[in-house]
């Protein structure tokens, strides 16, 4: 059969015979809210679960509010679920000035008005005070210490708040299984050291995508919401693969987090009933792909389909290369993978953590790389350079006989397969 995938802005295809295709990994997907405010509306009134916004503002008669929302780094529809609560809570009583929006930006860099503009939605951005989170500012508050000794540090605007809202998505994060609930809280409006004493834990037993039983990472976030810093009420939407939102969970944090992570494996998590010698995966095309930090997402997630000693072959464009300079200055050290997984475990660096993802895999398995990188740039990366099309069968079939098996995941940055 021919297969397809996105590289960049176009696609690319070529033949693999079916007797090689164990099968085409996909997400089974759902159909798209057809009225996304409306449905946020239902949700503020019944929750998925705990109690509804108004009795909980009954409850709190809260002087401050402070509504978290994500940064430009997720495709949230942000804009359509806050307008929303705002008009609730201004329904119930609460003013302008007693509301403030923090932008969760983690240790990611401020946005600017246009793009809080973007957001927000101008209404909103004009009548409201607006914040990007600083994860340096001087006056973070201490609101205790988390197991293993991590100060938990939040912005100021939200650990003063009598009550606290977050606006998210519940997708999945490379090693703190989910994002969405508890990441509003920390990393979202954390300090830095805060943040990377808990990213460390990304190499423990249980750390991983796609999994929150038993994450050291997640556990500790978790943690912070439910004995320091609590987050009163969540409005988490779940996107399909062309980013619609096909249904929201509201209500307590821990528990409709739980719910829209439920929702999000129902669609996005493909059970097979064996690794594959080869895998072939895109990330997905542009934007997806356009550096190796965006596209080895799908690198990680399509691993699980790949058994010890096979390949995956991965098709992105990388047009602007690395994606991150602590990623880059890493690659070009010009380490094995023993180094790079020595030196991480004993220097940690944000950024570096890709490199790391990297010797990992490629512990399991060779990465051929079909890019428009250069030879040397992806044998940095722990990658053998594609050249063509069509030297990419024959290989395998060297590597592994004729009869090679194989999984086909067009979206790779989506599709996370697990074992029956």
């Amino acid at each position: 059969m021919y297969t397809s995938f996105k590289y960049g802005k176009q696609e690319i295809s070529f033949k693999i015979k079916d007797s090689n295709i164990l099968g085409v990994l996909e997400p089974s997907g759902l159909m798209p809210l057809l009225d996304l405010e409306e449905e946020v509306r239902s949700r503020l009134e019944k929750p998925t679960s705990g109690a509804s916004l108004a009795k909980i503002v009954e409850k709190k008669k809260p002087g401050k509010i402070a509504i978290i929302v994500n940064d430009l780094t997720r495709s949230t529809p942000t804009a359509i679920m806050l307008s929303p609560v705002i008009e609730k809570l201004e329904y119930l009583g609460i003013s302008r000035e007693s509301i403030d929006i923090v932008i969760a930006t983690g240790t990611h860099r401020p946005m600017t008005v246009e793009e809080i503009k973007s957001i927000t939605g101008e209404g909103i951005f004009e009548n409201y005070r607006v914040i990007n989170h600083d994860c340096d500012a001087s006056d973070l508050v201490k609101m205790g210490t988390l197991s293993g000794g991590n100060d938990l540090k939040i912005n100021r605007i939200v650990a003063d708040a009598d009550m606290r809202i977050a606006i998210g998505e519940v997708l999945l994060h490379y090693y703190a299984g989910f994002a969405g609930g508890r990441k509003s809280i920390f990393p979202g409006v954390a300090g830095r050291e805060t943040i990377m004493k808990n990213h460390r834990m990304m190499t423990l037993p249980g750390a991983g995508i796609g999994n929150i039983s038993g994450n050291p990472v997640s556990d500790q976030m978790i943690e912070a919401i439910t004995d320091f810093c609590p987050l009163h009420f969540i409005i988490n939407c779940i996107c399909n693969s062309h980013k619609e939102v096909v249904d929201i969970v509201a209500g307590d944090a821990i528990e409709a987090w739980q719910q829209g992570i439920e929702i999000f494996r129902q669609m996005n998590l493909v059970t097979i009933d064996k690794q594959a010698d080869v895998v072939f995966v895109s990330a997905g095309g542009f934007p997806k792909d356009i550096n190796m930090y965006q596209a080895h997402k799908a690198l990680e997630m399509s691993s699980r389909a790949v058994r010890e000693g096979g390949s995956i072959v991965f098709f992105a464009e990388l047009s602007e290369g690395y994606g991150h300079p602590v990623f880059e200055q890493w690659a070009k050290k010009g380490l094995d993978r023993e180094e790079i997984i020595d030196l991480f475990d004993k220097d940690f660096r944000f950024g570096a953590h890709k490199m790391y993802y990297l010797a990992k895999l490629n512990r399991k398995c060779q990465i051929y790389l079909y890019s428009s990188l250069s030879s040397q740039d992806s044998r940095k990366m722990l990658c053998s350079k594609v050249d063509s099309l069509d030297e990419i069968i024959p290989c395998l079939v060297k590597r592994y006989g004729k009869n090679f098996s194989s999984w086909v995941i067009p979206q790779g940055g989506i599709v996370l397969p697990v074992m029956k």
